[in-house]
């Protein structure tokens, strides 16, 4: 398969992973004043010998405070990886980075494979780094991996690779997850097994006895029956009654304030604006409601959103105010706000100044892009709704995070840009093909996006590199052959009349036009362009498109009967991928479809069939496609080879099934017609495992027995010759037949034609 991607060319490295935030592996501090929840930590310890520990409870109720206290306590003698979770966790790729990143700090022999892997791509998570990382835990000391916020996870390929390691993960590994709601895991099947220990809402409910020692301790003088009266109220919400104590502490009469209390969620938050946020000076009310829209709020950060100098300060008073500021390092440099704080915050910014999130966000994007995090820098600038910095930002990095396996990421982006301004913006649409046509979308999907960019104005050069959005347009459409193979032809060489000698993109082109040529029947056209882009420099640099040359030169020697040197150029292929960690991802498909083809030109049939098989499975998301049928092809004279009749009649069935969807043949039509003859022996029969002739192939059949000429049918019937030829072709593997004599014996028998419909 052409490489879907069209950035390579893009001066970004081929390893493109996501940045490792490391406070995210630090769990939170704990403040002395908490309420201490010894028997809950020690139900904790005993779920050291199941799969899974669930700490399952609505917000408020203490979840990170309870795991952070277990860290806490237990640090001295047992590791803790800790993973802050938040939306953008829902990239598998970064999920994984980070938490790679963790255990390798507390277990050295992690990461010296998995962490290679992570540059596969999402897709080779679940079957190549789960099973790297099992095995390099093998030895591991008995430690921790707590996972906090798991419902802002919103991915079933998170909750599917995440259920693959807390499935297979060593004894010695135990897997906590801290969420809201019950996560995307196998709970149900690990609670029937005797593998699941976990915390409920129930047994996070504070007692009145923990509600009585808080207020005690920060001397708020309630009688017992009041703080017993005001926890049932809050029914043991642990939010509610720290709210409840910060509120009572500045009250005249807090016996009044307990009969006020509801407890309840928008309770809470009214109290948290009326009477926490009212009491701040407005210095620090401003600073509070300003960087409410921050996850992680550092003081360099705090100042570029804000444009002040004093944050570091500000931080500091907050903290020491208790005003629902945690701490997510051990040094006190970076924090964030309290869930149901941080909520009420945003809430009252947007009733104050509907605009600032915008403002703040534009600022918190440039703050992210100069320090190189290119992840947040795109969040923040979807967030600011500014479409001319986040298109161009989007088109910049797109096409490198994609060629790199990173599609969940860059589909994450586009589900953001959901607004109707965002939706028709020409340039993201280019984006937007070009993830459908990755994420094995059908083709029509993929052209609407791209008939979108082509009716808008021509601009460019785009900040990709490529000189034109109808240039951008012309490579995917001949990449994915959207319009089929001769339309491809004439996409890639209008393309190339565009650019200028210079262009870093004139690789890619050349490649799609070699492909489309080779697809056509026409391999001698074909060696041309694949050649000239082989030899262009920076071939690692755009390993996708090289490799794709490379297979398809191979392709050709198979053709011309060079099998050693189309066995030495497949095998180039290959290594070229693996050499740039994507050798697990659909852009291999060709290198083993080329691999398996030179295979079966000589003796070892099975490793032709292994490579024919994989180029098939690498494909077979997207079909219809050319390349799947290629593939199913080959496979289909291999396995015959071999003995296996009945697969290889069945690998031919589903090819012709999905030739017959495709906008045009080319020489899959001829090669699948060879493979017919060698796998059914050309044995006569009506029709071949059952077909019927249509309606308009009878017209083609009689005409034909007229004795009038294929110009002569085309005009009779009002088609052009090649759909005749196509015609003829599928007519002649119906009827078993190989010439016109033959057709005009077939023709001559009345009860043929009746029993196919005439």
């Amino acid at each position: 398969m052409a490489s879907p991607s069209v950035a390579e060319a893009s001066p970004t490295p081929a390893a493109v992973l996501p940045t490792v935030i490391l406070t995210k592996l630090r769990a939170p501090r704990i403040r002395s004043e908490l309420v201490e929840r010894p028997e809950l930590v020690a139900r904790l310890r005993e779920g050291r010998r199941r799969a899974l520990t669930l700490v399952c409870a609505p917000a408020g109720y203490g979840k990170s405070t309870l795991l952070a206290q277990w860290v806490d306590s237990d640090r001295e003698r047992t590791p803790f990886v800790w993973l802050a979770l938040d939306p953008s966790d829902s990239d598998p790729t970064r999920l994984w980075a980070h938490l790679v990143t963790g255990l390798r700090e507390v277990h050295a022999p992690v990461g010296e494979a998995s962490l290679d892997a992570l540059v596969d791509g999402s897709g080779a998570i679940a079957d190549t780094l789960v099973p790297l990382l099992v095995r390099e835990l093998a030895d591991a000391p008995e430690l921790v991996v707590a996972l906090d916020d798991w419902h802002l996870v919103r991915s079933p390929l998170c909750d599917a690779t995440m259920a693959a390691f807390v499935e297979h993960a060593p004894d010695s590994v135990q897997v906590v997850v801290s969420s809201r709601a019950d996560p995307g895991l196998p709970v149900a099947r690990l609670r029937a097994h005797g593998e699941l220990a976990e915390l409920r809402e129930a047994e996070l409910r504070i007692s009145a006895h923990e509600a009585l020692d808080l207020f005690r301790r920060a001397d708020v003088e309630l009688t017992n029956d009041e703080v017993e009266r005001l926890n049932d109220r809050a029914e043991g919400w642990l939010a509610g009654i720290c709210l409840a104590l910060l509120v009572a502490k500045e009250r005249p009469d807090p016996a009044r304030f307990v009969e006020e209390f509801s407890g309840d969620t928008r309770h809470v938050l009214d109290f948290l604006a009326d009477d926490v946020l009212a009491a701040t000076p407005p210095e620090i009310r401003s600073f509070l409601l300003q960087t409410s829209m921050l996850d992680r709020l550092s003081a360099d950060l705090c100042d570029a959103v804000l444009e002040i100098s004093s944050s570091a300060s500000l931080l500091d008073e907050i903290a020491s105010a208790n005003l629902f500021l945690v701490a997510v390092d051990e040094v006190g440099h970076e924090y964030r706000y309290h869930h149901l704080f941080g909520a009420m915050l945003e809430r009252e910014l947007r009733a104050a100044d509907p605009a600032a999130p915008h403002r703040l966000h534009a600022r918190a994007s440039a703050w992210f892009e100069a320090h190189g995090d290119v992840d947040s820098a795109i969040e923040h600038a979807i967030a600011s709704g500014d479409l001319e910095r986040t298109s161009a930002l989007v088109t910049l990095h797109a096409h490198p995070y994609l060629a790199n396996g990173r599609l969940a990421t860059v589909a994450r982006w586009l589900d953001a840009l959901s607004w109707p301004d965002a939706a028709a913006d020409p340039q993201l649409a280019v984006v937007r093909a070009n993830v459908n046509g990755m994420s094995a979308r059908p083709r029509e999907e993929v052209e609407r996006w791209l008939e979108l960019a082509e009716s808008s104005p021509d601009i460019g050069p785009l900040p990709s590199g490529i000189d034109s959005l109808r240039s951008a347009v012309g490579i995917l459409r001949s990449a994915f052959l959207t319009r089929g193979i001769a339309a491809a032809i004439d996409e890639a060489r209008s393309t190339l009349a565009r650019q200028d000698g210079n262009s870093a993109w004139r690789g890619q082109t050349l490649t799609m036009l070699g492909q489309a040529l080779y697809l056509a029947g026409r391999p001698d056209e074909a060696r041309a362009p694949l050649e000239e882009a082989r030899t262009i420099p920076g071939a690692a640099a755009r390993a996708p498109s090289s490799a794709q040359a490379l297979a398809y030169l191979a392709l050709i020697a198979v053709d011309y009967g060079d099998r050693p040197g189309a066995e030495l150029t497949a095998r180039d292929a290959l290594d070229l991928l693996v050499e740039q960690h994507l050798g697990t991802g659909i852009v291999a498909a060709n290198a083993h479809l080329a691999l398996g083809s030179a295979l079966a030109d000589g003796t070892d049939l099975h490793g032709a069939a292994t490579h024919l098989r994989r180029a098939a499975e690498l494909t077979a998301p997207a079909t219809p496609n050319y390349w799947h049928v290629h593939a199913l092809v080959r496979l289909a004279s291999v396995l015959h080879r071999l003995g296996d009749a009945a697969s290889a009649v069945a690998s031919l069935v589903a090819a012709r099934a999905e030739l017959g969807l495709l906008p045009d043949e080319g020489m899959l039509g001829d090669l699948y017609e060879a493979a017919l003859a060698t796998v059914s022996g050309r044995a006569r029969r009506e029709s071949f495992l059952g077909e019927r002739l249509s309606d308009a192939e009878l017209r083609i059949v009689r005409a034909l027995a007229s004795g009038a000429s294929l110009s002569g049918v085309a005009r009779e019937l009002y088609l052009s010759p090649n759909t005749v030829k196509t015609h003829r072709r599928r007519i002649y593997r119906k009827l078993g037949v190989t010439t016109r004599a033959e057709l005009l014996e077939w023709a001559a028998a009345p009860d043929r034609v009746r029993a196919n419909g005439g």
